[in-house]
């Protein structure tokens, strides 16, 4: 099926001339410049990648069938992920607290995960229910478990290296499924050889958007609320909005924590709406997979099914190119802990101190400093009360 783009993706947009030179250039990023950066990333008291605490994509629902192990790699460790009876996603660290098996090559019973090897049985909470020769269960026969979580066709677990309960949640897309979008995300998957601290930063760095993306940006406004933050911005847009002359894009971009992010684009002309679902999760300290979806709405009356479905994997693929050009600075650039930064730059050392909290043991955390009132504006606001938004921002600043 058209929503169905990680194949495609991986060949098809790949197979592109500029993306091609792209590639190899990429493939001869510096060793030096990777060890500088590896030096400032946050660690643990023991000298080990810490990771940020919150929720991370897994992957697509899809991707993990009922009654079925899947091993992933993330977070610097082997995940086993299984579907039991009963349709609920669950995960356990993969190696078997017994002598080490790794638990993603076992067999799926009932709602517990079998041991390849000794045939220990696990349940979703990490604890052992079963050893087959022996009818006494050692009190530390337990395997790290992870809260999941499932939305928007998602699958998504909670991590945090204090072991705590998730302290936050992220709300599914309404539009998601509703009548007139379609019906399934347009999609992709890629590996990408970077930290996430440089993903997360483009959400305020307004800089970038015209001489990367060829966003002429005629306003751009942050959103503080606690775990979450984004941008409302507008302006003419080169490739995205570029179907009637001197079209205007507006977009709505609002993160869920550290990993997990909505982006919402209209236009002046009503050409179709289009809602972007982005997220991604560490497979160790320089490397990432980066998931992302797309699904658009527009007058029925103007455009039949097949159309709508063209447009979105037309959306996709422009979107995954002017994604791209942000993957091939990021693979190559050093991280500066102290950039030298100019006026109209966005607020990058207040997304910084944002972003830190998801890599602070929760008891040291201050958010008080993250709030505004930019949440409630919906892409809609932005583009027929505009002059309702921008008097907002007077008011509040003066």
């Amino acid at each position: 099926m058209a929503s169905h783009l990680e194949s495609e993706m991986a060949g098809d947009l790949r197979t592109g001339g500029d993306l091609n030179l792209q590639a190899e250039s990429l493939q001869r990023s510096s060793a030096t410049t990777i060890g500088r950066n590896l030096q400032t990333i946050p660690r643990l008291a023991d000298g080990t990648p810490r990771y940020a605490r919150g929720w991370h994509m897994v992957g697509w629902s899809d991707e993990f069938p009922k009654g079925q192990a899947v091993a992933r790699d993330y977070f610097g460790m082997r995940l086993a992920f299984y579907r039991g009876d009963d349709g609920q996603l669950r995960c356990l660290e993969a190696f078997c607290p017994h002598l080490g098996a790794d638990l993603s090559a076992g067999k799926v019973l009932g709602n517990a995960l079998q041991c390849p090897f000794h045939n220990w049985q696990f349940n979703g909470g990490g604890d052992c229910v079963k050893i087959p020769y022996c009818d006494k269960i050692p009190p530390k026969a337990k395997a790290r478990s992870f809260v999941t979580k499932e939305i928007n066709d998602t699958a998504l677990i909670w991590f945090d290296p204090e072991r705590g309960e998730p302290e936050y949640d992220i709300p599914a897309l309404p539009e998601f499924g509703a009548a007139g979008w379609t019906p399934q995300w347009h999609r992709f998957r890629i590996t990408i050889k970077t930290h996430a601290r440089e993903v997360i930063e483009n959400v305020v760095d307004k800089g970038h958007l015209l001489p990367i993306h060829g966003f002429d940006v005629e306003q751009w406004l942050p959103v503080w609320n606690g775990h979450v933050t984004g941008e409302l911005t507008w302006g003419k847009h080169t490739r995205l909005a570029a179907d009637v002359q001197d079209d205007k894009l507006y977009v709505r971009n609002i993160s869920h924590g550290p990993a997990y992010q909505y982006t919402w684009q209209i236009q002046d002309s009503g050409q179709f709406d289009s809602l972007i679902l982005t997220s991604w999760c560490p497979v160790d300290e320089n490397t990432l997979e980066y998931w992302f979806g797309v699904i658009v709405k527009a007058n029925s009356t103007a455009f039949t099914a097949e159309m709508l479905d063209a447009a979105a994997e037309g959306y996709c693929k422009a979107s995954y190119d002017a994604f791209m050009e942000d993957v091939y600075i990021w693979e190559r650039k050093l991280y500066r802990p102290e950039p030298t930064l100019c006026g109209n730059d966005g607020p990058i050392a207040k997304l910084r101190r944002w972003y830190s909290q998801f890599y602070t043991d929760r008891a040291q955390v201050n958010v008080s400093q993250f709030h505004n009132d930019n949440h409630h504006w919906t892409i809609q606001d932005l583009r027929d009360r505009t002059s309702d938004v921008i008097a907002a921002q007077t008011h509040r600043s003066s």
